[in-house]
C-alpha cells in the first residue's frame, strides 16, 4: 500500500518539474542565446525541449564570440557539422556537481568522451571551465562554460599526421621509435597530452643531430617520450608555474610564463602556439622547439 507521504513527495516532484522551463528555454532565459539559434540551425531544438533528461555543457554568448567569425559561419552553414559540434554538448541523464570527480569521463551524445576536472570548487569540462552550474530544467541540467568544446579530431597519431598542424615530423621520430602504436590506440584507461614540436622546430636543429636520433630507437624515444605525459592536460593545467612528468622516466618539463604576455613556456624555451587539440586518447599541444632532455646531453654537442 502507497502511504499519504509516499503520494505527497510524488505530487511534489511532478510539480517542481511542470514548473520549470525546458533546457531550450532556460538557455535563453541564461544568456545562452546564440546557442539557441544554433540549435535551431542544427534541427535539434525539439529534441532539447521534448525529450531528456540531458546534462548539457552550454558555451554562453561571450563563449560562441570567441570563435572566429569565419568558422562559425562555415559551421552554421553545415548542418551535418553543426549538430556534431552540439551533441558533444551534451550527454545522457542530470550530472550534478557532487557526482563530478577529477579524471572522470563522459560520454557524450555522439560517443565521445569528455573529461572532467575539478579543482578549488570549479569544475572544468575538457578545457571550459563552468562559470554556472546547476541551472535546473524540466528535462536536464545545464552548465553555462566559457569556451566552445573542441569535438575529437581523430586519435593522437591522426592529429600528428594532419597536414593542417605540421607535426609530421614529430610522427616521423615517433614511427622511428616504434612508438606509433601509442598513439594510435584508443582504450578505456590509456590517455596522453603530448607537446608536439611543429616541423620548423626540427628543421632548426643541425641536421647531425635530427640523423641521429631517428638513427636510434633509443634516442627517439627518449625524444618522444620527453614529450608525453600520461594523462591529459589541457591549457587551464599549464595556467601556473610547476613541472609535468613524462613517460621519459626521471625527466619533468618545467612550466614558466612569458614575463611579457604571460604565455606559458616549457623548459624556458618553448611556446603553445595551438593548444587543446582534442583526440580520442588524449590532448595535443603544438609546440615551437624541439625539447632535448638531459639524457641527449652527449649527442648534442
Amino acid at each position: 500500500m502507497i502511504g499519504l507521504k509516499t503520494v505527497f513527495l510524488f505530487v511534489n516532484a511532478l510539480a517542481f518539474s511542470a514548473a520549470l522551463s525546458n533546457i531550450v528555454d532556460s538557455l535563453t532565459a541564461n544568456n545562452a542565446t546564440t546557442l539557441v539559434n544554433l540549435i535551431d540551425q542544427a534541427g535539434l531544438t525539439d529534441t532539447l525541449k521534448n525529450k531528456g533528461p540531458f546534462t548539457i555543457f552550454a558555451p554562453t554568448n561571450a563563449a560562441i564570440g570567441k570563435v572566429p567569425a569565419a568558422d562559425l559561419q562555415a559551421l552554421s552553414g553545415d548542418a551535418n557539422a553543426l549538430q556534431n559540434v552540439l551533441l558533444y554538448h551534451v550527454v545522457n541523464g542530470d550530472i550534478f556537481s557532487w557526482d563530478l570527480r577529477t579524471g572522470e569521463r563522459l560520454t557524450s551524445l555522439n560517443n565521445h568522451t569528455i573529461r572532467v576536472y575539478s579543482s578549488g570548487g570549479k569544475h572544468y569540462f575538457n578545457q571550459a571551465l563552468a562559470v554556472v552550474e546547476e541551472i535546473q530544467a524540466s528535462n536536464g541540467v545545464i552548465y553555462l562554460i566559457d569556451e566552445v568544446l573542441n569535438v575529437p579530431e581523430g586519435t593522437i597519431w591522426d592529429i600528428l599526421n594532419n597536414p593542417d598542424y605540421n607535426l609530421t615530423e614529430f610522427a616521423n621520430a615517433a614511427q622511428h621509435a616504434r612508438l606509433d602504436s601509442m598513439f594510435k590506440q584508443v582504450s578505456s584507461t590509456s590517455r596522453y597530452t603530448v607537446f608536439a614540436p611543429m616541423n620548423s622546430a626540427f628543421q632548426s636543429l643541425p641536421t647531425s643531430l635530427v640523423n641521429k636520433i631517428l638513427s636510434s630507437i633509443t634516442y627517439g624515444r627518449y625524444i618522444v617520450d620527453y614529450h608525453t605525459h600520461r594523462g591529459t592536460l589541457h591549457a587551464s593545467s599549464l595556467a601556473k608555474d610547476g613541472s609535468v612528468s613524462t613517460l621519459h622516466t626521471g625527466h619533468v618539463i618545467t612550466i614558466s610564463h612569458d614575463a611579457n604576455t604571460g604565455e606559458p613556456l616549457l623548459n624556458k624555451l618553448a611556446h603553445v602556439v595551438i593548444q587543446d587539440i582534442e583526440a580520442e586518447n588524449g590532448v595535443v599541444h603544438v609546440i615551437t622547439h624541439v625539447l632535448i632532455p638531459s639524457s641527449l646531453a652527449g649527442i648534442v654537442g
